[in-house]
């Protein structure tokens, strides 16, 4: 069920955006520090996995670099970056691809919500005030003067239901994109063909929403959609997608290679901590929390820990960090998911060469965080 939530999910939080110059400069800070985070991890990780392989010598060659993978990628990385390094002799590494993955979805959660408890209490968050949470029942019977609609009809229930006629223009979204895509990859251009094959369903929605909404635009047609009713169908994809991501974890598969993995985690996430709650709140200055835990929980475990980490401080979605966080999203994933299939043959020839990639690319992110996203004080 994860897989087409957060499908549903991004969609829904594409649609209906509207960009102007000053979102512009947020999704510059949002693009720039989710590709710190990967790049970051590939150096880090790398590193880190090199120190500890000469003390735990059986551990499985160039393993470090597995965060981006497992980490930062989540299970369907880690499975296909593990196949290929097992297919090319390094065996284990799908095992330990599954089992960092796992441990990532745990840690996302745990290492998040101290975060989030964290920045609630230094104000960090402009959506929940640290007095909010303190209240009996607060948090879980609204008054009934603070009682709101979840949205509104927009066409009459004698044609079709209201709300199964905005979960058709989500879906409608997801068609398109999956249309798009698949007839690029029908282009007679090889090399171009294969790339478009193998671009991930989670771009399907985000490219779709972008062109629907444009569509509806130009043709006045907008009015039949209603955004708040959208972002509640995306809500409850989420709630759906957070608990079959928490369900289907594989507590089993922490008894091999647990002392050096969690080594490795702890060097992760001080990584991570550092980079969202240090560079981040430096470059962004305001309006830069729920980022931060999108990025977080992005790098740790999966998208849908990113954004249900985020909701724990922005319920309602008012933070436009929402939508640049699935436009940096939609324009990083193309990279990682062609990176999952050709990296493992780089790290083969030498994993000194993943070092100085990612040693570059995090240099370059950080030079444009702080020579151009701190400058423009979004």
């Amino acid at each position: 069920m994860a897989t087409p939530m957060i499908n549903v999910v991004l969609t829904t939080t594409i649609f209906g955006t509207i960009i102007n110059k000053s979102k512009l400069k947020k999704y510059a800070g949002a693009v720039d520090v989710i590709f710190l985070t990967y790049f970051a991890q590939m150096l880090v990780g790398t590193l880190v996995g090199v120190v500890l392989a000469v003390f735990w010598k059986d551990m499985p060659y160039a393993w470090g670099m597995m965060s981006i993978f497992t980490y930062w990628g989540g299970h369907g990385a880690a499975t296909t970056a593990g196949t290929l390094f097992e297919e090319m002799g390094n065996s284990g590494m799908l095992s330990l691809g599954i089992i960092m993955a796992t441990l990532g979805l745990v840690v996302a959660m745990l290492a998040g919500m101290v975060w989030v408890n964290i920045g609630v209490r230094k104000g960090w968050s402009e959506f929940v005030k640290k007095s909010e949470g303190t209240k009996e029942g607060s948090n879980i019977l609204l008054p009934k003067e603070e009682r709101r609609s979840l949205g509104v009809a927009t066409i009459s229930s004698d044609v079709v239901n209201g709300l199964a006629f905005q979960l058709a223009i989500v879906l409608l979204c997801i068609f398109a994109g999956k249309t798009l895509f698949t007839l690029l990859a029908k282009v007679p251009f090889e090399p171009f063909a294969n790339i478009m094959a193998k671009i991930p369903a989670l771009l399907y929605g985000i490219v779709g929403a972008i062109i629907v909404w444009f569509v509806m635009r130009k043709t006045h047609t907008d009015e039949y959609a209603d955004v708040k009713t959208v972002k509640n169908i995306g809500g409850v994809a989420l709630e759906i997608c957070v608990c079959a991501a928490t369900a289907t974890l594989d507590l089993e598969l922490f008894d091999s290679y647990l002392a050096p993995i969690l080594i490795h985690m702890v060097c992760i996430i001080a990584l991570m901590s550092f980079i969202t709650m240090v560079l981040l709140r430096r470059w962004m200055k305001k309006d830069w929390f729920e980022l931060a835990l999108m990025a977080f929980g992005q790098g740790h475990g999966s998208t849908p820990s990113g954004l249900a980490l985020a909701r724990c401080v922005d319920p309602d979605s008012r933070s436009g960090n929402w939508e640049a966080f699935g436009v940096a999203m939609g324009i990083v994933t193309p990279f990682t998911s062609v990176f999952a299939a050709m990296l493992p043959a780089v790290a083969m020839r030498s994993q000194w060469l993943i070092v100085a990639l990612g040693g570059i690319v995090t240099l370059v992110c950080v030079l444009f965080g702080e020579l151009v996203i701190k400058r423009q004080n979004v």
